[in-house]
């Protein structure tokens, strides 16, 4: 599975996409998910919506999920979120660019 987010990302935009995965019929919990977030321009993604997505288990335990960010400050927002999501039984990694997120996910 493969998700892009670009531009200015909000916590709508991050929310709605999570309440659109849980309601569609063919989102399956178990599919690696490959996040492509290098195109963010500006985050308005606040602090409370990492911690609450980073609790909710939308993909089963141990699911391998790889973000990309090659700016410094989506970086380190996804590696907040990676901290929390993997306290929380879930497997996150933060990457600077795709060809090592394929990798670590096998593709």
């Amino acid at each position: 599975m493969t998700t892009r987010i670009w531009g200015a990302a909000t916590d709508d935009d991050v929310l709605g996409h999570n309440r659109r995965l849980r309601a569609d019929p063919l989102f399956d919990p178990t599919y690696r998910q490959l996040a492509d977030m290098s195109g963010i321009t500006e985050i308005l993604v606040s602090k409370g919506t990492v911690e609450e997505i980073s609790r909710g288990q939308l993909f089963t335990p141990g699911t391998q999920r790889a973000f990309i960010a090659s700016d410094d400050a989506v970086f380190g927002l996804l590696r907040k979120y990676e901290l929390h999501a993997d306290s929380m039984g879930q497997t996150v990694s933060v990457f600077r660019d795709r060809k090592s997120a394929e990798a670590w996910l096998g593709l």
